[in-house]
């Protein structure tokens, strides 16, 4: 069996390792996109209370009603701590998954590398058999 053929599995694998890696790539991205956007959701969320606290206590509020409003935007900051939190811990997992990415993309290429010589290899040696084969042939053709 020719070393092209033996070694295309292993190059098959470091493909189908590659593509699955992209994949967890693309996944952590969408997955941080969709954090970022509820992030910015709270952000918007909050400034829009704080405009509403502003005014409604510009014109006029009881304690009540102004220390619920404080209190809501306090729990929109927790929220939006532990919202950016999360949205730091999937950047750094989309770091490592590009990272991960990188390398089995690095290996599939230095594989798929490996494989071009083998078939160039073969290629050239079945192409040097069939000249031999021909002037064989042409020189028997001349003898006889």
């Amino acid at each position: 069996m020719a070393d092209s053929r033996r070694f295309e599995p292993i190059a098959d694998l470091a493909r189908n390792s590659e593509r699955e890696a992209a994949k967890a790539l693309g996944q952590a991205l969408q997955q941080l996109e969709a954090h970022q956007a509820q992030l910015q959701q709270l952000i918007d969320y909050q400034a829009e209370y704080r405009r509403r606290l502003s005014d409604s206590a510009s014109q006029g509020m009881n304690a009540q009603a102004l220390n619920e409003y404080r209190e809501f935007v306090a729990k929109l900051a927790q929220a939006i701590d532990r919202q950016e939190r999360v949205v730091e811990q999937l950047r750094r997992e989309l770091e490592d998954s590009k990272r991960y990415w990188f390398a089995k993309r690095g290996h599939s290429k230095a594989l798929d590398m490996v494989l071009e010589r083998y078939i160039k290899s073969e290629r050239r040696a079945l192409e040097k058999k069939e000249q031999r084969d021909h002037d064989d042939r042409n020189n028997r053709v001349k003898h006889d």
